[in-house]
C-alpha cells in the first residue's frame, strides 16, 4: 500500500440530545456522533425541517457542506454556531467547529487565516485559565503557518478536454523472490524544469509528494522545515514549491509539495514523484480509463447523478460509498493501493463471517517510516457494492490491527478501478461513476 497524506486534525463531536428530543432530533444526533456522512447527507433533507434543535440544523449543514465541498454554507454555519450557541457546544465542540472552519479556510489557500484563528483561539483560553491539552491546536496552528507564504495552485489547461497519457503498471517490488499479487499502479509522465519524470498518479495521496533526492535533482524550493508527515508511523519532512508542472495537455504551477527525507519505502519500490489530490481536486474531475492508457480532465463536468454523492472529502482523503449486506461503509479511495483490504472496523462488525471465511497470513505492509510483514486475515471473496455495481474482490485481506485513525471499512485502490472500462471521480460534485 502506498499512501502519504498530512495529518492536519481529527474532529471529535460530542452530541447528545434531551430525553423530550424529537425523532428527528435523535437521528440526527446519532448520525453526527457516529460521523455516517453518506447517510446524513441521504437523509438530511427530509428531517431538516422536523429538527426542533436549532443547534443540530447549523452543525449538520456545518459538516456537510466541510464534507461535500460546500464550503460557504460551512463558514455560514460555523459562525452562527460559534456566535449564538456556544453554551449549548461546550469547548470540546467549539474546538472541533474551529478545526472545520480553519480547514475550510486552508483548502480556499487561506493558509494564514486558518493559522491565526487557531492561535488566537488557543491565546484566549490560555488567558482565561482554560485547563486542557492544548497540543493538538497548536500542532494544526503550527502546520498552517507552515504554508503562509504559499502562493495558491494555478491550473494551465486546453479549451477542450485535456488528456493525459497514463500506464497500468504491475506493482513490483524490490525484494527477492516476491511472489504476493500486489496488483497495479498508474503512472504518467511529468515535465519538471524542462525535464520528463514518471510520477504515480494517487488519489490517496493527501499532498503532492517527492523524495528528498528527487526535490534535490529537479531543484525544488524548500520555503520550510518541519512538517508532519504521517504515513505508517509519524516523521518530519520538509514543505517545497514546484514552480511549474505539466502533465499532457495542463500546466500546474506553485504547487506545494511535501519532501520526504525518510527512504524506509524507497527500498522497497520507486516513488520518487507522486501527484496528489491536491492537484486532482485543482481539476475538478477526473476520467481514468484504466485500459486505454488515460486520464482525461473534461472541460465540461459531468452532471451530478440523481442518486446524489457517493463520494466526499477529508483533508483531500476521497472516501467512497460502498455497501454489504445492506449497510452503507465508507471506504478509503487509493489509486497508490494496487490492491484492496478490509480495515479492523469492518471486522469487527462482520466477525462471525470473517472467521468462518477467512485464512491467517502474513504480508508485507506499510509505508512512510516503517515497512514491515503483518498478520491478516485473508478472504477468497468478498462482495460489495459500488455505485449500483456489484464487486467481488479475490484473497483480500482484512487488517487485525485495531487502528483509531482508521475509522472507515478498508482501502480501496486499483482492485476497484481496474474492474471498470471508465472511473470518473468527481471532486467538485463528491461523486464517482463507474462504467
Amino acid at each position: 500500500m502506498i499512501k502519504h497524506v498530512i495529518q492536519i486534525c481529527m474532529l471529535a463531536l460530542f452530541i447528545t440530545t434531551g430525553a423530550r428530543a424529537q425523532r428527528a432530533d435523535m437521528r440526527v444526533g446519532e448520525l453526527l456522533n457516529t460521523g455516517d456522512w453518506f447517510t446524513l447527507e441521504q437523509e438530511y433533507p427530509s428531517l431538516k425541517d422536523s429538527v426542533q434543535t436549532p443547534m443540530l440544523r447549523l452543525m449538520s449543514e456545518a459538516l456537510l457542506g466541510y464534507y461535500f465541498n460546500r464550503y460557504d454554507e460551512t463558514a455560514a454555519c460555523v459562525d452562527s454556531l460559534l456566535h449564538h450557541h456556544q453554551a449549548e457546544l461546550g469547548l470540546g465542540n467549539i474546538t472541533s467547529m474551529l478545526f472545520v472552519k480553519a480547514a475550510v479556510e486552508s483548502r480556499k489557500g487561506n493558509y494564514a487565516a486558518a493559522a491565526d484563528m487557531l492561535k488566537d483561539f488557543a491565546s484566549q483560553l490560555r488567558t482565561q485559565g482554560v485547563e486542557m491539552d492544548y497540543a493538538q491546536i497548536d500542532m494544526v496552528a503550527r502546520h498552517y503557518n507552515l504554508f503562509r507564504n504559499c502562493p495558491n495552485i494555478l491550473v494551465k489547461r486546453p479549451n477542450g478536454d485535456a488528456v493525459i497519457p497514463m500506464t497500468n503498471d504491475s506493482i513490483v517490488l524490490k525484494i527477492e523472490n516476491d511472489t504476493v499479487p500486489r496488483g497495479t499502479v498508474i503512472h504518467v509522465p511529468v515535465t519538471i524544469g524542462g525535464k520528463e519524470y514518471r510520477a504515480i498518479f494517487d488519489t490517496g495521496a493527501g499532498s503532492t509528494f517527492m523524495s528528498a533526492s528527487f526535490a534535490k535533482k529537479t531543484g525544488v524550493r524548500t520555503v520550510a522545515d518541519s512538517l508532519l508527515i504521517q504515513g505508517s508511523s509519524q516523521i518530519y519532512g520538509q514543505l517545497g514549491i514546484i514552480d511549474s508542472l505539466t502533465m499532457g495537455d495542463i500546466t500546474v504551477r506553485d504547487i506545494p509539495v511535501t519532501i520526504n527525507p525518510d527512504t524506509t519505502l524507497s527500498r522497497i519500490v520507486d516513488t520518487d514523484l507522486i501527484i496528489g489530490a491536491d492537484i486532482m481536486t485543482q481539476l475538478g474531475e477526473i476520467q481514468i480509463f484504466p485500459h486505454d492508457g488515460k486520464i482525461v480532465v473534461p472541460a465540461q463536468f459531468t452532471p451530478k447523478p440523481a442518486t446524489g454523492s457517493n463520494m466526499y472529502s477529508d483533508n483531500f482523503a476521497p472516501m467512497i460509498k460502498g455497501e454489504y449486506n445492506g449497510k452503507t461503509y465508507g471506504f478509503f479511495f487509493d489509486t497508490g493501493n494496487g490492491t484492496a483490504a478490509l480495515s479492523y472496523m469492518f471486522y469487527e462488525k462482520n466477525k462471525a463471517e470473517i472467521d468462518a471465511k477467512a485464512k491467517r497470513v502474513r504480508r508485507l505492509t506499510g509505508g512512510i517510516g516503517a515497512v514491515e510483514e503483518r498478520d491478516m486475515l485473508q478472504l477468497p471473496a468478498w462482495t460489495f457494492s459500488f455505485g449500483s455495481r456489484d464487486v467481488t474482490f479475490r484473497d483480500i485481506c482484512v487488517t487485525l490491527e485495531n487502528n483509531k485513525l482508521v475509522p472507515y471499512a478498508g482501502n480501496i485502490g486499483m482492485a476497484l478501478v481496474n474492474r471498470f472500462d471508465k472511473v470518473t471521480v468527481s471532486f467538485k460534485d463528491c461523486f464517482v461513476l463507474f462504467e
